[in-house]
C-alpha cells in the first residue's frame, strides 16, 4: 500500500496516546505532517514535546491552541481555513473522566463538534475515533467487533459515555469515513515500559505490586484463569495509523486487542517473579463476595473504575480482532506477547516509583504516574 503524504490532526494531547500518534506520524516520512489540538493550558507541555523532537520532525509538527468546546474549535479564520483544506486523517483521542454523567455529555458535545468541523473538510480521508473495547460492559463470552448494544449493563460514567459515543459514529458514518477504535485496556510501552499518564486498570495494579512491601501478600479475586485483557499502547499506535490508511476500514469497527491474551494468574505470576515478591493468592475469596461488600459499603458509586477492574479481573471475555487482524496481515503490526515487554514494563515503572519517592523525601510515597486513564 502506497503510503500517501498525510497531515493528521490528533486530539487528547497530552495523553500518551495521541503523544504517540503524533510521532508515528512523523516519523512516516518527510511528507507527513503531525498538527495537535492543545488547550491554552497546554502550551508549555506541547512546546515541550516538541523541543524533544529532531528539527526535521519539529517542523512538521504544529500546535493549534483551541477547545472543542468553542465554535470553530476556537481558532482564528486562518487556521480554521488551513484545517479544513488541508487535513486528510483526524484522530480523536480526546475524552474526559469522571465520576459523574457529566463527563459523558462533554465527551458527546466535543465529538459532535469535531464531526460538524469534518463534514467540511476536503481533503478528508479518515476520522479515527478511540472508543474501548469495554463499552462491552458486564458481558462475558465473546465480544465481536460490531457489537454495541447487546443489552449489556455499562459500569462506569466512562463506559457511559464512550457507548455514546459509538452511537453518534455510527449515525454519521453513512456522510463521513468514521472508523472506530477499541482498545483492550492500554498498557506502557512494549520497548520502553513508558507508562506515562496510564494509572488505572491493570497499571494501577502492576504498580500496587511494586509498591507494596514483599511480605504484603495480594489477593486476586476468582481463579485467575481469565483473559488478562490488555494491551501495549505502541501497538495501539501503530494500528490506529495502519487502519486509518485502509479505505475498506471506513464505517466499520475494530478491536485493537491481544489476539492471544495471558491469563490474570499468568500475568501476575510474572510480574511477581520480576519485582522479587510472592505471586497473589487467587481463589480464596469469590469475586462476588467482594463485589457485595463494595455495595455495601457504596464504593461501587465512590469508585466505579476499580469495581469495574475487580469485576474485569474475574470474567471470561474474549475480544474477537478478527477484522483487525485482516486487514494487518499484510503489514508488520503485531501485537507482542505479555511476556516479552512485562520486563520493560515493570524497570520502567520502579524507576519512575524511585523518582517520586526521592522528590518526596522520606515520607511515604502514594501516587501514581501522571494524571491519565487507560481505558
Amino acid at each position: 500500500m502506497t503510503d500517501r503524504p498525510q497531515t493528521a490532526l490528533i486530539t487528547g494531547f497530552p495523553r500518551l496516546l495521541a503523544r504517540g500518534l503524533a510521532q508515528r506520524c512523523l516519523n512516516r516520512g518527510d511528507a507527513h505532517r503531525a498538527w495537535l489540538l492543545i488547550q491554552p493550558d497546554q502550551r508549555a507541555a506541547a512546546e515541550a514535546f516538541a523541543a524533544d523532537l529532531p528539527p526535521a520532525q519539529r517542523a512538521r509538527l504544529r500546535l493549534f491552541e483551541g477547545s472543542l468546546d468553542d465554535i470553530d474549535l476556537g481558532l482564528p479564520g486562518a487556521e480554521v481555513n488551513s484545517l479544513l483544506t488541508e487535513v486528510t486523517l483526524l484522530f480523536h483521542a480526546d475524552r474526559e473522566h469522571g465520576a459523574s454523567r457529566a463527563p459523558s455529555r462533554a465527551n458527546l458535545r466535543r465529538l459532535h463538534a469535531l464531526l460538524e468541523l469534518a463534514r467540511d473538510v476536503t481533503r478528508l480521508e479518515r476520522v479515527a475515533l478511540f472508543s474501548t473495547a469495554f463499552v462491552s460492559g458486564d458481558r462475558s463470552g465473546v465480544i465481536d467487533e460490531e457489537d454495541l448494544d447487546c443489552g449489556q449493563r455499562l459500569r462506569t460514567p466512562f463506559e457511559h459515555a464512550m457507548f455514546a459515543m459509538e452511537q453518534m459514529a455510527r449515525l454519521a458514518m453513512p456522510r463521513l469515513p468514521i472508523t472506530v477504535l477499541r482498545p483492550g485496556a492500554m498498557i506502557g510501552h512494549s520497548r520502553t515500559g513508558d507508562s506515562s499518564g496510564l494509572t488505572d486498570g491493570p497499571n494501577y495494579l502492576v504498580n500496587l505490586l511494586i509498591r507494596l512491601p514483599a511480605e504484603v501478600p495480594m489477593l486476586l479475586p476468582g481463579t485467575g484463569g481469565v483473559p488478562f485483557n490488555i494491551v501495549p499502547i505502541d501497538y495501539v499506535v501503530r494500528a490506529a495509523w495502519e487502519l486509518a490508511l485502509r479505505p475498506e476500514a471506513a464505517g466499520r469497527t475494530f478491536h485493537l486487542t491481544d489476539p492471544n491474551p495471558v491469563s490474570t494468574r499468568q500475568a501476575f505470576e510474572l510480574i511477581s517473579t520480576l519485582v522479587n515478591r510472592s505471586a497473589p493468592f487467587a481463589g480464596l475469596l469469590p469475586a462476588r463476595l467482594i463485589r457485595r461488600a463494595l455495595k455495601v459499603a457504596r464504593l461501587d458509586r465512590l469508585a466505579p473504575q476499580k469495581v469495574a477492574l475487580l469485576e474485569d479481573l474475574n470474567r471470561n471475555v474474549i475480544y474477537r480482532c478478527a477484522g483487525t487482524l485482516e486487514l494487518l496481515a499484510d503489514t508488520d503490526v503485531v501485537c507482542p506477547a505479555f511476556e516479552s515487554y512485562a520486563d520493560a514494563l515493570v524497570a520502567w515503572m520502579a524507576t519512575y516509583e524511585r523518582a517520586v519517592r526521592a522528590a518526596r523525601g522520606p515520607s511515604p510515597a502514594t501516587a501514581d504516574p501522571a494524571s491519565g486513564a487507560t481505558r
